[in-house]
């Protein structure tokens, strides 16, 4: 038995000193494999700037003597955020109004991407200065005060890279792939907002209605006369009594409003000869007139509507079939509503304001809508809208307010919308584009440019929101740059768990 517990205490020393002896040659380092791993990489820095016409971001090692450094100009237009595909990049090192050394290229070695080259003779601080030249397009760029250093190892030594901890990497060729735009924080006006709801109605004055003249049946022109189809004026739509019991009742209706017509005709050519005797007053006489009138009106529109069919109904405006109220071989009683056209030239936008802001309602002016099958916001002077009318009293616990607006054919009557409606209470704010926000439970933030493949996540909060444009109460500053569109590509971009290098190869 002691054997054996010999024998296995004796196995165990003998593991842990070969252990030992292993650990001890995997943990033995070479001295030059620390050199390696203790090597410097030449540095390298960026630049971003923006003009009216195009974005610019350049990536360069740092400048010295007798060393020559690419630089990758990367320029975007301002207007597409698309990259620059042609022209002549030039950049040159100026001090004091004098060229040391300059470099161009006459194209891009890839979309946006220019790649000039120079190589300095004097060290000192130089003015670099870019441009970009097409047919199209002229553009400079300055950055100013930049080091030349002695060497290459003087530049090493001394440069201090700036520190991007924390910034979210999205490179310009994948912001040139997608739907991408920036703006700036800006200073402008604002007008203070009610947001509500409210509703697209027609105006009954744009409208018509056709109704039957005679009692019958209703027979459609066309089988295919549906609601919502375009109507020309005086298009035949209707045929009202079309069986034969029907048909010699309209004969008789027609009989007897002929007859009405010559009595009164006999009369009234009776009543000058009466009037100018004196046997009959003047009134007595414009009576008589009146009835002649009457009866002639009667009788022209049952003769330009009636057929051997029957009584013949027509569009009385060009519009839009708005409703049916029969069907097809239905009978109706003289005077029922057949059909509503309406020219739906103009449209109402009735907004619900809450009682609360009873006191901000005469200061209403204008408003921005936004349909539900769009995500931007319109203001209605894009329409020609106008306030009309505000209600004196609440209903439903809401109080009223119409705008009027020209009915451009996108706006369908029926239809909820939101409303900002817009007072005359303006102030000078910091704002941005709406669509720039994102948000995360109760709290919002944006996208901000910090360099031309850097973004910073920003928490702000914001204040007067008109649909458009939102004010900004802190968080951000003025000329400050802010993802538009493209920003959850941003965001899916934080999320990665992979950490690009700064820079990239061209």
């Amino acid at each position: 038995m002691n054997k054996i517990l010999y024998l296995i205490i004796g196995i165990c020393l003998c593991t842990a000193i070969i252990g030992c002896h292993m650990n001890g040659a995997e943990g033995h380092s070479h001295e030059g494999e620390d050199s390696q791993a203790q090597k410097i990489e030449y540095p390298t820095t960026t630049y971003t700037a923006w003009t009216k016409k195009t974005e610019f971001f350049v990536e360069y090692p740092i400048l010295a003597v007798g060393k020559t450094s690419r630089f990758a100009a990367h320029f975007s237009s301002m207007q597409s955020f698309k990259p620059i595909m042609k022209g002549i990049c030039k950049v040159e090192v100026f001090q004091d109004d004098s060229s040391m050394a300059s470099g161009e290229v006459d194209g891009p070695s890839s979309p946006g991407i220019f790649l000039p080259e120079i190589t300095p003779s004097k060290a000192g601080k130089y003015d670099l200065v870019f441009t970009i030249n097409n047919e199209s397009l002229v553009d400079t760029i300055v950055i100013k005060a930049v080091s030349v250093y002695e060497s290459e190892q003087d530049a090493i030594q001394n440069y201090l890279a700036d520190e991007e901890e924390g910034d979210v990497a999205f490179s310009k060729e994948q912001a040139w792939k997608i739907d991408f735009a920036l703006a700036p924080v800006k200073m402008q006006s604002i007008q203070n907002i009610i947001h509500t709801a409210g509703e697209v109605l027609p105006i009954e004055s744009d409208e018509a209605s056709i109704s039957a003249l005679t009692s019958g049946i209703v027979i459609f022109k066309k089988n295919s006369l549906i609601e919502g189809q375009n109507i020309g004026h005086g298009t035949s739509l209707f045929v009202v009594n079309d069986d034969k019991m029907i048909s010699s009742n309209l004969s008789e209706k027609y009989t007897i409003i002929k007859a009405n017509l010559l009595q009164s005709r006999k009369n009234l050519e009776r009543s000058k000869d009466l009037l100018s005797k004196g046997i009959i007053s003047q009134k007595e006489y414009d009576d008589r007139n009146r009835q002649f009138e009457v009866d002639l009106a009667s009788y022209e529109t049952m003769t330009k509507n009636y057929t051997t069919g029957g009584m013949t109904l027509k569009a009385p405006i060009s519009g839009i079939l708005k409703k049916l109220h029969v069907v097809n071989g239905q009978y109706v009683s003289e005077g029922q509503a057949i059909a509503t056209i309406s020219t739906n030239k103009h449209l109402l936008i009735e907004a619900e304001v809450s009682q609360k802001y009873f006191e901000d309602i005469p200061k209403i002016i204008s408003a921005n809508i936004k349909l539900p099958w769009r995500d931007n916001v319109t203001s209605i002077d894009e329409y020609n809208g106008k306030l009309i009318a505000t209600a004196s009293t609440a209903i439903d616990h809401y109080i009223p307010v119409l705008f009027k607006i020209d009915n451009k054919g996108d706006i369908i009557p029926g239809t909820y919308l939101d409303i900002y409606l817009k007072t005359s209470d303006v102030t000078q704010e910091l704002v941005i584009p709406k669509i720039a926000l994102l948000r995360e439970y109760d709290m919002y933030f944006v996208y901000v440019m910090t360099a031309g493949e850097s973004f910073e996540k920003r928490n702000i909060t914001i204040g007067i929101d008109d649909g458009k444009m939102v004010q900004i109460l802190s968080g951000l500053k003025e000329n400050e740059m802010v993802v538009t569109r493209g920003v959850y590509a941003i965001k899916m971009a934080s999320m990665s768990s992979t950490i690009p290098a700064h820079g990239h190869e061209h």
